[in-house]
């Protein structure tokens, strides 16, 4: 199974997320900005941060390092452990096409939120798929290699 495929898992086709999520995961240059955004994607909607990560630096040479490993975790691990943090991190849930935030304490049954995600109002629809994004053709090689990438 490729990694892609093991995320896919969790997460449904790429094709399918958010045109911004598969941005940051393949174009942009990691920042707290994007490792929050991400890592609130990717702990919502119940993908676990080794894999996340594996994902991301695999996509993204310039996550590849330690500092950008340590931030990602420590934004995982923080997510996880304060109520508060999560109440207040948006992330788009890929089951219910919506973004949203959480109105529970932290559960182990964070794949089964059902009517604990509550819908965030006034926020757009995200555009979805590669070909939305700004850099199509750069995302779809790179999209080529990592679906090689077994895990």
């Amino acid at each position: 199974m490729s990694l892609l495929q093991a995320v896919e898992q969790y997460l449904g086709s790429i094709d399918t997320w958010p045109a911004y999520i598969i941005t940051y995961i393949f174009a942009e240059t990691p920042s707290p900005r994007v490792v929050e955004e991400l890592s609130a994607f990717f702990a919502g909607n119940a993908v676990s941060k080794t894999l996340a990560y594996k994902l991301y630096s695999t996509c993204n040479p310039e996550a590849a390092n330690e500092l950008v490993r340590q931030l990602f975790y420590a934004r995982f691990s923080l997510w996880h452990s304060s109520d508060t943090v999560r109440r207040h991190s948006m992330y788009y849930a890929v089951r219910i096409k919506k973004h949203v935030r959480l109105n529970v304490p932290y559960s182990t049954e964070l794949c089964d939120l059902g009517e604990n995600q509550v819908p965030v109002t006034g926020w757009p629809t995200p555009k979805l798929v590669v070909g939305n994004t700004a850099t199509p053709m750069m995302i779809n090689a790179a999209l080529r290699l990592v679906s090689q990438k077994q895990l």
